[in-house]
């Protein structure tokens, strides 16, 4: 039931993202999150994006996924749907016409060479997406996952990657993906 809600809300923020009703409240908004500005923070947030990286988060879904198999468990494959996050991730971005933030607002440091995939638009943001995705389908307690997802979040939107539309679609992506798995039969 809550995944379902969450890929309504999903596709409606897509929706508005697409037709760019969300332009003025991504810049409020980004401007405030950006008003703080020093070089430790930029290195901070750059180390949290680290652990939104695809090869990151892949690397922990796959090495999840072997324990609970070689466990025993039924549901040993649900950390593996983060290539189904990552595949709705890039046709979106591939899709959705919203460009990211200007390059001048950009405060990445870069850190570790990662696989880059460069599109045009940065709806949804697949850090967040990632992250989302993988403390709902490991069942970490809902507190400690709102801060990691929030973290990544404000993360990314500090460093000038992404509008908070993105994020907000990306948290409803990831989280939507993994309690539709999950859901009771």
């Amino acid at each position: 039931m809550r995944g379902g809600a969450a890929l309504v809300a999903f596709a409606a923020l897509t929706a508005l993202g697409a037709i760019g009703a969300l332009g003025r409240v991504d810049r409020a908004i980004l401007d405030l999150v950006q008003l703080p500005h020093a070089s430790w923070l930029d290195l901070g947030a750059s180390l949290v994006t680290v652990f939104g990286h695809a090869e990151v988060i892949g690397s922990i879904a796959l090495g999840v996924a072997v324990v609970r198999l070689r466990a025993g468990r039924r549901d040993w494959w649900i950390p593996l749907l983060v290539a189904v996050v990552v595949a709705v991730e890039v046709v979106l971005k591939l899709a959705v016409p919203q460009a990211p933030p200007p390059d001048e607002l950009t405060r990445s440091v870069d850190l570790l060479p990662f696989l880059e995939s460069p599109t045009a638009f940065s709806y949804p943001s697949g850090h967040v997406a990632r992250v989302a995705f993988l403390v709902a389908a490991l069942r970490w307690p809902a507190g400690i996952s709102a801060v990691i997802v929030l973290t990544m979040a404000v993360a990314v939107i500090y460093l000038g990657e992404h509008w908070p539309s993105d994020v907000v679609g990306g948290g409803l992506l990831g989280y939507g993906i993994a309690a539709v798995a999950y859901r009771p039969k």
